[in-house]
């Protein structure tokens, strides 16, 4: 949400900008390709980041392009040579997105005063605090011991439960409905639990960071749109009216106000 909420703001900033309209149209479409980038780069590192394969970062980061990215090829070989080298590449592209927003403030892109233009660098600080968040959960391994002595007692209760429950029942049948309840109903709980342990990667019940990754782009890809620079208009005879609510519970036009007579 945090990297959206940039983007839109960005864009929204350089509503009345001074600058060239060329610059200007520059800016904004470095700006949704490095998002996308971001996006997708950080969808990886979380997901795949525990991995034996992946201890370093590297791989992970990498496979960033095998997600929906916006027009990569649109960036400088130069770039794209470093981002490949790069350990780091979350933090790569958090830094060339916090330079990019310093050059168009010099070239006057933006017709915002810098206080304002400042909750943008908040914004994209909190979106790095929620990915090392995240990445926290990711690579933070359940306590050994812990799930050792679990999966132990599991094994250990599966074993005693049928000779308990023979001496509680004198129905075979009983008594094996009862054990295989018990036993049945505690594993899926340990293996539900393994599956909350960590929400992030490419299973079946983890988050679909394609899909996460795809939304991002058509809203990065929206703000670009003509339509988007088109702010609605209110004809005059609606504003003269108050609002009032119709049969439906909607809020329209109604009777005129009182200063309008």
């Amino acid at each position: 949400a945090e990297w959206l909420g940039v983007s839109s703001s960005l864009v929204a900033f350089c509503k009345r900008s001074r600058a060239p309209a060329t610059d200007v149209l520059a800016f904004k479409e470095k700006l949704v390709r490095l998002m996308s980038l971001l996006n997708g780069v950080i969808g990886m590192d979380v997901a795949f980041a525990a991995t034996p394969e992946d201890r370093d970062g590297s791989t992970s980061s990498s496979r960033a392009f095998e997600m929906e990215i916006i027009d990569t090829e649109g960036l400088d070989e130069e770039s794209l040579i470093t981002f490949d080298q790069c350990s780091h590449k979350v933090e790569l592209i958090y830094q060339w997105i916090q330079e990019l927003i310093v050059e168009a403030d010099c070239d006057q892109v933006f017709s915002v005063s810098p206080p304002i233009l400042s909750r943008v660098f908040q914004e994209l600080a909190t979106g790095m605090v929620h990915f090392h968040d995240a990445l926290k959960i990711s690579t933070t391994p359940f306590p050994y011991p812990y799930a050792q002595t679990c999966d132990i007692a599991l094994l250990l209760h599966s074993v005693v439960t049928p000779f308990v429950m023979c001496r509680w029942v004198e129905s075979p049948w009983w008594a094996f409905v009862l054990s295989f309840t018990q036993v049945f109903v505690l594993w899926c709980l340990n293996y539900i639990s393994l599956e909350l342990q960590n929400p992030f990667g490419s299973d079946a019940n983890d988050l679909d960071t394609v899909a996460m990754q795809v939304e991002m782009n058509n809203q990065l890809v929206l703000l670009l749109m003509p339509e988007t620079k088109r702010v609605p208009l209110v004809p005059k005879s609606a504003i003269s009216r108050r609002l009032l609510p119709n049969a439906d519970g909607q809020w329209c036009s109604g009777a005129p106000n009182a200063g309008s007579r």
